[in-house]
């Protein structure tokens, strides 16, 4: 007993210094959030670029989105990646005003065809930067202005406010929807004020073109935004945060898609993990701390567990030597099931009113939001225990848009 109480202290205090750190970043998250970029006479040419593979159903509305942004029409293209089609997405989008661009290897990912595209952009064109989006979005209006305005401040690149399409369709869109809007504000917000750096999201961020030529963009992971964060902090190049660059994103509606998705990250920020971690702990920026950290959370979910197991089988063992105290053990297990949950309900509640989110809209992802988390986490320990999962496409079909607001 004396050495699991031992051993279940370490633990305990390892996992709370990591946890402090996030709670740290997530109060900073409480900051009003504001522009860093001040309104400037559009000056950039810019390329949004889309790796799409068979999503011929919501690619027109993606580009009618950036058709309308308020931004000269004569200082940005549409660029669209075929990857691996069977479907008419090339058509649908050539009939939607975006010009194609067909990878010129054999590609498997998004990042494949990223860096592809990239290589042949950076030779023929004179694009100062390249906004990255996927077929399932819709962009809000002033994304691109919002990109010029953070180059002219100096930025290299940035990530932009993920909002979501769906969040009213079920407990699996709602829920979704609430892990980005705490990500956002809590999370890469928090880093902003802090002035760490911010976390690729995936889409709805720009890069440089001088960036690119000094970096290209060679992934190998699940994760090509994470893995590319991890080496633009190896680089000492800082993440902006551009809280008015809006992306409406796609969440899925079925848990299984959602399970598949946090496989992907999860097996993703586990390859990662082996690439960079010892890169990332040679230096001694903040930036790459942060990043080391965002890796460890595979250790530090494990230690976070080792304590959890180990108490509930102390306090068994002792319930077992002492029959009177197994009515007592059976109510604090009880009630500590049911605090944990209602504080997750409060934590998705809160989430939604920092960020002024109609609650009405989102009420089924806020009471479920404990299980979604749960059955998020069970997803990562099936990739510690089986490794990484293989890349699995996600079928988007959401034609018609009601984001809520923000």
């Amino acid at each position: 007993m004396r050495i699991l109480d031992i051993i279940t202290a370490v633990c305990g205090i390892l996992t709370g210094l990591y946890g402090l750190f996030y709670a740290v970043i997530a109060v900073c998250g409480f900051k009003k959030r504001k522009s860093d970029f001040k309104k400037t006479k559009p000056a950039h040419k810019l390329c949004a670029i889309v790796a799409a593979r068979n999503e011929e159903e919501v690619i027109g509305q993606l580009i009618d989105s950036l058709q309308k942004q308020n931004y000269p029409k004569s200082l940005y293209d549409i660029v669209i990646v075929p990857n691996n089609c069977t479907d008419d997405t090339e058509g649908v989008s050539v009939r939607a005003g975006a010009k194609i661009v067909h990878a010129d290897e054999e590609v498997r990912s998004k990042g494949g065809a990223l860096k592809s595209a990239f290589r042949q952009l950076l030779e023929k064109e004179d694009y100062d930067a390249y906004c990255i989006f996927d077929a399932d979005n819709i962009v809000h209006p002033d994304f691109m202005q919002t990109v010029n305005d953070a180059m002219n401040a100096g930025a290299r690149i940035a990530q932009g406010y993920r909002d979501s399409k769906n969040p009213s369709d079920n407990w699996v869109s709602g829920s979704s929807s609430i892990f980005y809007w705490f990500m956002n504000r809590l999370y890469n917000h928090g880093r902003r004020v802090i002035g760490s750096s911010a976390a690729l999201n995936g889409t709805g961020f720009f890069v440089a073109a001088s960036l690119l030529k000094e970096t290209g963009f060679d992934t190998k992971s699940l994760t090509e935004d994470l893995e590319y964060t991890a080496q633009c902090a190896i680089r000492g190049e800082r993440i902006y945060w551009m809280d008015d660059a809006i992306t409406y994103d796609e969440q899925p509606e079925s848990l299984w898609d959602a399970l598949t998705q946090r496989k992907r990250w999860f097996g993703g920020a586990w390859q990662c993990k082996k690439y960079y971690m010892k890169d990332l702990l040679k230096k001694h920026s903040l930036i790459c701390v942060d990043m080391a950290l965002v890796f460890g959370s595979i250790y530090f979910m494990i230690l976070g567990f080792i304590p959890i197991v180990l108490s509930a089988v102390s306090m068994l063992i002792y319930a077992l030597e002492t029959p009177s105290y197994a009515i007592p053990f059976i109510i604090t297990a009880l009630a500590s099931g049911v605090g944990s949950i209602l504080a997750l309900q409060a934590f998705a509640l809160f989430v939604c009113v920092i960020e002024k989110k109609p609650v009405k809209g989102v009420w089924k992802g806020i009471v479920t939001f404990p299980a979604f988390m749960m059955l998020w986490m069970l997803a990562n320990w099936s990739c510690i225990l089986m490794g990484p999962p293989k890349w699995k496409p996600i079928k988007h079909k959401k034609a018609d848009v009601s984001p809520i607001g923000k």
